[in-house]
């Protein structure tokens, strides 16, 4: 779907919604409903654009958020969201069609940075390549070359074909070892094709360049020449092999110790990303915003979430139903508001960690990839859960170990997520079940499970049916447009659940203290 269909349609989804709403007079059913709402966003990196469309949905609906709890990607779109807005209804026009824009290089990931690392290389193989080759003339070993064009064409080819086939080439060796020791294994048979194809290749143009430089009779004349040289460099080779198994470990290690000089605590910079995000996202309007938004980021040091805010945790604490001691110790704020964005957003592997006051900050999905609890701490009463992953489903195939290393993190962070929803489900199963007993609203129900006190927090989830494809890295894919449009459409279904519920609702009012214990509840005033 292009652009531009995705934003017809979607302009046509929100008068729909719109006019709907306005029917069924929901500011009305807002201004009357007593609790406290709260969003809780997710990471899920390009999929992002999903939420872009959730929020669009808010905005339209005209839905007080009282309180933004987000992590990774989410951070961004929460930040543009209220930062573009003076109001508890935050504003997603500018976010939507920051999304729609979008491009890699805009947000960080460029590739050029790799193709200059390979160009070094290329440029240093070439000046030791001519200094050996000027130490050798010197010693009198000259090389003469009948066709220079096939030599060095064969030899461009040969590495060209190492480059990009040596993880295939070992295979063919592992085959050959297990046969030869009569070990019982089956090889993958795709793995042993292309491990063939990828040794005939190199071999092939190896054996071109040698030919063409009659490597024997350069050979020969080298043995003539330095007599003393060539034994010594026989027995050299020769103790070499000898002792392959000896100084396999202390090479690896050198050439470990060589390859990580370039290498650097993420592929991409923050550089661009944080000049994108500047240029998007006020840090004063940010902070002059009544809405509550709480950015998680992983210290990486403590190896904990840290949650900064975008006011003073004193102000924070000061809200209705806030826990004081949550605040005090787990949230901070900090004068680069923006800053604390893009520490939230930094993806391993994908981006480099960011130092904020003296710490080392990386993607918060590490550790609270849907901030539930933070929510729930600073006094929700209703959670609008929004996740980019389908309850079911299976993703892309992973091709390479950025892949892999990125999927790898998708599935910690939803470990995590289900270990929270997990325990919201159950608190809210024996508010209901209590509730159900004593002939009351499962919302006037506080729950005592002896060390804390648990209260019913109304969740709704939205989420795609199915997955919304690509990967977290598809920033500006064809993935983008349909991404927007199905969060404008799943929000919609479950803003306007939460229309029939809201009149019900019993929020605001004192509740009932109910101990819990494993064989059932006893009720008792609170």
């Amino acid at each position: 779907m292009s652009a531009t269909d995705a934003k017809t349609q979607l302009q046509q989804k929100r008068a729909a919604f719109r006019a709907r709403l306005e029917e069924a007079r929901a500011e009305g059913v807002w201004g009357e409903f007593r609790g406290r709402i709260a969003a809780v966003l997710s990471g899920g990196g390009a999929r992002g654009a999903y939420e872009a469309g959730v929020l669009l949905a808010f905005q339209d609906a005209k839905l007080p958020t009282h309180i933004i709890t987000a992590t990774s990607v989410g951070s961004i779109n929460a930040a543009s969201y209220a930062a573009h807005s003076d109001s508890l209804v935050g504003n997603a026009e500018h976010l939507t069609e920051s999304w729609f824009d979008l491009t890699p290089p805009a947000v960080g990931i460029e590739w050029t940075r790799y193709a200059w690392m390979l160009a070094g290389l290329i440029a240093a193989s070439a000046g030791f390549g001519n200094l050996i080759s000027h130490l050798l003339d010197i010693r009198g070993f000259r090389l003469s070359l009948d066709d220079p064009v096939l030599t060095w064409v064969s030899l461009g080819l040969t590495g060209v074909a190492v480059l990009l086939l040596y993880d295939r080439l070992p295979y063919l060796g592992y085959i050959v070892r297990n046969f030869f020791r009569g070990t019982s294994w089956k090889p993958d048979r795709r793995k042993a094709a292309q491990s063939v194809l990828a040794n005939l290749v190199v071999w092939g143009f190896l054996l071109v360049m040698l030919r063409s430089l009659e490597a024997h009779a350069l050979l020969a004349d080298f043995v003539r020449v330095q007599p003393g040289a060539a034994a010594g460099l026989a027995l050299a080779l020769a103790a070499l092999v000898g002792l392959r198994a000896v100084l396999r470990a202390p090479v690896s290690t050198l050439l470990h110790r060589l390859i990580r000089l370039p290498l650097r605590t993420g592929l991409f910079a923050n550089f661009e990303r944080g000049r994108y995000l500047r240029q998007r996202i006020s840090n004063q309007r940010l902070r002059a915003s009544p809405i509550r938004v709480v950015f998680t980021a992983t210290d990486l040091e403590a190896g904990t979430a840290r949650f900064f805010s975008n006011v003073p945790p004193q102000v924070l604490a000061a809200d209705p139903g806030v826990d004081a001691r949550f605040v005090a110790e787990e949230v901070v704020t900090t004068d680069d508001l923006v800053r604390a964005v893009i520490a939230s957003t930094a993806l391993p592997i994908a981006y480099e960690p960011l130092t904020v006051e003296g710490r080392a900050y990386a993607d918060g999905g590490i550790v609270a990839n849907q901030p539930i609890r933070p929510a729930i701490r600073l006094g929700a009463d209703v959670l609008f859960l929004v996740m980019m992953d389908p309850p079911e489903g299976r993703r892309g195939e992973a091709r390479t170990f950025v892949d892999v290393g990125l999927r790898a993190l998708d599935i910690l962070m939803l470990q995590n997520l289900l270990t929270d929803l997990k325990i919201l489900t159950n608190v809210n199963a024996a508010c209901e079940r209590a509730a159900a007993s004593l002939g009351l609203r499962p919302e006037e129900i506080e729950m005592d499970m002896g060390t804390r006190r648990y209260r019913y927090v109304k969740a709704f989830t939205i989420r795609p049916p199915a997955s919304l494809g690509g990967t977290v890295l598809d920033f500006g894919g064809e993935t983008t447009g349909p991404a927007i449009l199905q969060g404008y459409r799943d929000a919609c279904a479950q803003i306007e659940n939460f229309l029939a519920y809201a009149p019900q609702a019993r929020f605001g009012r004192a509740r009932r203290l109910v101990s819990f214990s494993l064989g059932g509840g006893s009720s008792r005033s609170g």
